[in-house]
């Protein structure tokens, strides 16, 4: 029982002492008023917070309590880390590893990634961090030589190019050491490119090319290899070139040749021999041993010829295809990249591999041949029918045109051909030739440039002609070619096709053209006399002195110049510089007539509007270097400007005048057709006030009348001088030949027109003519600056 009571006593004594010893720290805060200087109030991880009358404890950021309370009070409650890496999504972002960290965590990125941030964040850091792709393949030593590396989320690969492969013969490169090599195509298969070719290896790649004697239609491309095809050469064998006729029939092989035939059939088989050794060669065709072996029986059958006619027809066409078969066959020359120049005695041949130097549409290509030229544009080459090599090449044969001469000339399509007109062949006989020729034509024509064996004269007529083949040997046509410019030493010809080509000279009957050029000399002459006589007397007939009669004498000088220069310097075409001079002074002469007749309408509306002022000109102060500086100055400022503008407008193939291409023409026919309209304008004006004045004054008002008829004469002047020049426009279509004959009869008779008009139409001038002829004279009169005698009355005028 002690034992329970003496138990009991120290349990008593201990509660008080724990009691006591509680309850005094906490009387010492009570005291001293905050709870939270006790570090121990709140456990590890926490903070306290003291208030007025108590305090509590929080947990820090990155910890929570073990209450799930945000505010305790409770000794007992811990507080626990967060396991941020365990949350979602995750507090790190895609493409990296999180780890947690006491109260915090820290963020690192998966390798091929990275972060701006650092690759080691730890939460309270400065910015956000954020894991992003690396491109490995920005470094161009990722890969190695001939690999293609290709970058993929987080990593990357690397691919050997096509045509390469690994040295484990995978196309993917992996692992140190790996390299891509080249793969022979060409000894892993013999047959890659086709029968009748070779294959190259290349790096990466492979090419094909057909063998000597073999092309393909299309170039080989490794994106389109099914359109690589070698197969024979683009060219005519003799089966193909020899004729349908009787006269090759009589030279087939194993044949009985009659003795007459013997020379003809020996020319043909020796062309075909050198045809038949083009065809069977395997390697490149000589251009130069080809164009030798032509030249030898072009001087056996063309300078000595002894052949019919019939044979000439047939020989001349098996030559032309056969010089153009083995040019052609020159071309599938592998290492033929360059142009090649043959000269001998009896052709010459200057031909061109394109390859890839066609590039630009506008490109031309221009080739020469014993004085003759061939300009060929680059979009004609792109059109033909390609055959794996593009090339052109012109032909020039010497003495072949003695013999295949106008004789050959037929085409009832044409005027000329039953006509009696004299023809002559007057230039070398010229072939074009192009691979893959293009059958319909070309959209922009092949020029012929062909020297002129004889100068041409300005009554000839120049024909370009091609050779035609029919089942009868063949003919020269003008179908296909037209003449674009013919000059003394040339003539220049437009086809829409490769042909063999020459020029012939029409002359001899009284042609369109001849007549028109000996109106036009007749007359020009003519007025040139007539011009000359109304200067003399616009110079020293005094009775008809006057302002009116100083224009008209300016108008005749530029009229009289300007025919006389067109007399003797039109034609003058062989040299470009002095013909563009020529076609200057021409348009600067001709435009001052027309200004001086602008001069002469606005002095005669000026005079009629001041009828009422005695002596006019002289009251106003009008002199007549002011008039010269008009009638002179603006042409020559319009000339100025012209040849500034567009100086090679000067000068044509076939005359010294305005290039009518590119309307230029209108530098003339513009100043000339505003001059026509504003002279028709003022004359009407002046006629109108004319009429006003006589119906109030008397019908025999002298001065009136005079200047009605003036003006009259203007108008008549204006229609001469304009309406020619008019009519040139209208030089089109159905009417042309109409036009030319209207146009050239009236330019020409200008002068003798105006000489009729101020001279012979006036009596006072045809008094002074008869006293010169008869040797009296007439005492001087007098007359006023506004008499106008320079023209009769209506009641004078006989």
């Amino acid at each position: 029982m002690w034992h329970f009571s003496f138990l009991l006593f120290w349990g008593c004594c201990g509660f008080y002492s724990w009691v006591i010893f509680t309850l005094s720290p906490l009387e010492s805060m009570a005291q001293s008023g905050n709870e939270c200087t006790d570090t121990t109030m709140c456990p590890a991880y926490a903070t306290c917070t003291n208030t007025s009358d108590s305090y509590y404890c929080s947990c820090k950021i990155g910890f929570l309590s073990t209450n799930g309370q945000m505010q305790f009070k409770d000794p007992t409650v811990e507080c626990l880390d967060i396991d941020e890496c365990s949350q979602s999504p995750p507090v790190c972002g895609p493409h990296s590893i999180c780890k947690n960290l006491p109260g915090r965590y820290r963020c690192s990125c998966l390798t091929g990634f990275s972060s701006p941030t650092g690759n080691n964040w730890i939460l309270g850091k400065k910015g956000r961090f954020i894991c992003t792709d690396v491109n490995e393949c920005a470094n161009p030593k990722t890969c190695p030589e001939h690999a293609i590396c290709r970058n993929s989320v987080g990593s990357y690969s690397c691919v050997c190019k096509p045509g390469f492969e690994s040295s484990r013969g995978k196309m993917s490169v992996q692992g140190p050491g790996q390299m891509c090599r080249d793969v022979d195509e060409c000894s892993s298969n013999s047959t890659l490119c086709g029968p009748s070719s070779v294959c190259t290896n290349l790096p990466g790649k492979y090419s094909c090319s057909c063998l000597p004697g073999f092309f393909s239609p299309g170039v080989w491309s490794p994106e389109k290899p099914e359109a690589f095809k070698c197969t024979g050469v683009p060219f005519k064998c003799k089966e193909d070139v020899m004729l349908n006729n009787e006269w090759v029939q009589l030279c087939q092989d194993g044949a009985a040749v009659k003795p007459k035939y013997v020379s003809f059939c020996a020319v043909m088989n020796a062309t075909f021999s050198v045809l038949d050794d083009a065809c069977k060669k395997t390697t490149a065709v000589s251009l130069k041993n080809t164009a030798e072996r032509f030249a030898s029986v072009i001087e056996k059958t063309f300078t000595r010829s002894s052949f019919t006619k019939e044979e000439i027809s047939t020989l001349a066409t098996v030559l032309l295809k056969s010089v153009e078969s083995t040019t052609l066959a020159s071309f599938l020359k592998p290492s033929a990249n360059v142009s090649q120049t043959i000269q001998t005695e009896y052709l010459d041949i200057e031909s061109k591999v394109i390859n890839k130097g066609c590039t630009e549409e506008n490109e031309t290509f221009n080739l020469k041949a014993k004085g003759d030229k061939m300009k060929i544009w680059c979009s004609t080459i792109k059109e033909s029918v390609s055959t794996g090599i593009s090339g052109v090449a012109f032909v020039s044969f010497e003495h072949m045109e003695s013999v295949l001469d106008e004789r050959f000339f037929q085409d009832p399509q044409t005027p000329w051909a039953n006509s009696k007109r004299k023809l002559k062949m007057n230039s070398r006989i010229v072939s074009g030739i192009i691979t893959g020729e293009k059958k319909e034509g070309f959209s922009k024509p092949v020029i012929y440039t062909l020297e002129n064996i004889q100068p041409k004269q300005n009554f000839e007529s120049p024909i370009c002609v091609s050779w035609n083949t029919d089942g009868k040997g063949g003919r020269w046509t003008p179908s296909g070619c037209v003449t674009l410019e013919a000059s003394e030493t040339h003539t220049v010809c437009s086809c829409n096709q490769m042909v063999n080509l020459a020029v012939i000279m029409a002359s001899g009957e009284l042609t369109m053209e001849f007549a028109l050029f000996v109106i036009s000399h007749v007359g020009t002459i003519f007025s040139l006399v007539c011009l000359a006589v109304a200067i003399i007397t616009f110079l020293l007939c005094r009775t008809i002195c006057n302002h009116n009669t100083y224009i008209h004498l300016h108008l005749c000088v530029c009229l009289f110049l300007a025919n006389l220069l067109f007399l003797t310097g039109a034609d003058k075409t062989h040299h470009q510089i002095g013909c563009a001079i020529i076609a200057g002074f021409l348009h600067y002469l001709f435009l001052a007539c027309f200004f001086w007749m602008l001069v002469e309408a606005v002095m005669l509306f000026l005079m009629v509007r001041n009828l009422k002022v005695v002596n006019y000109f002289s009251s106003h102060n009008i002199k007549m270097l002011h008039l010269c500086a008009f009638g002179y100055g603006l042409p020559g400022l319009v000339v100025f400007v012209a040849a500034n503008i567009h100086p090679q407008g000067y000068g044509m193939y076939n005359r010294c005048w305005l290039n009518t291409e590119k309307g230029f023409i209108w530098s003339f026919l513009g100043p000339v057709c505003t001059i026509i309209v504003v002279n028709s304008i003022l004359l009407t004006w002046t006629l109108g006030i004319l009429r006003q004045k006589l119906s109030s004054l008397n019908d025999e008002v002298s001065t009136l009348k005079d200047t009605r008829l003036l003006t009259f004469k203007a108008f008549a002047q204006i229609f001469i001088l304009g309406c020619s020049w008019v009519l040139g426009i209208f030089q089109i279509g159905p009417i042309a030949g109409i036009m030319a004959y209207l146009f050239t009869v009236i330019n020409s008779l200008q002068g003798a027109f105006i000489f009729l008009i101020h001279c012979l139409l006036n009596r006072q001038v045809r008094e002074a003519y008869s006293r010169c002829i008869t040797g009296k004279t007439k005492p001087g009169s007098q007359t006023s600056g506004i008499s106008l005698s320079s023209v009769p009355s209506a009641s004078k005028t006989g």
